[in-house]
This record gives structure tokens, sequence and C-alpha cells, in this order.
């Protein structure tokens, strides 16, 4: 095992231990400047690996149109409204088709 996999394999033990790091440090024998060196690249490592949340986006009209307004029939009574500053509301009302 190399450095870098003995410091990562290092810096998953500290998380799991819940202890501070400088305890963790001076209990594994190791200068705590370095693992916070290597700790500093294991995070960045382990972010960039994360998956990224797919971001979507919809238009909204500020004021519904009459095709959006179809039947009564395809909207329930369940609505969300949020009302901000300044007297804006916004209301969403859950439909089916």
């Amino acid at each position: 095992m190399n450095q870098q996999e003995q410091m990562y394999t290092l810096a998953v033990q500290w998380r799991e231990s819940g202890l501070p790091n400088s305890k963790f440090c001076r209990e594994q024998h190791i200068s705590l400047h370095q693992f916070n060196y290597w700790l500093k690249k294991f995070n960045q490592i382990a972010g960039s690996k994360q998956s990224k949340p797919e971001v979507s986006f919809f238009s909204v009209a500020e004021n519904p149109s009459n095709e959006t307004k179809q039947s009564a029939s395809k909207f329930s009574d369940l609505k969300m409204r949020i009302d901000l500053r300044g007297g804006i509301t916004i209301t969403i009302y859950f439909c089916w088709d």
C-alpha cells in the first residue's frame, strides 16, 4: 500500500472514530500537519466523485392562460401556497391526466 492509500485509509478510520483529528493523529503516531494535508486531498477527491443532482427548469406564467385552466376535473383540491414578502403569492395546483 502506497502512502496515498495509507492516508486515505486513515482518513476513513478517523471519520468513523468520531475523535478530534489531533487526538486521532497522536494515537496513530502521525503528524497533524501531514494528516490535514492528506485529508484535504481526500475530501477533494471524495467531493468530486459524488453525483451531481439533476437540475430541471420549467416556465412560470404570471397569469395562467385558458389552456392551463382546461377542465376542473383535472385539478384536485390539493394545492400549495407560498406567500412571499412584497405581497407575492405562489399557488401550485396539483393536477393529473
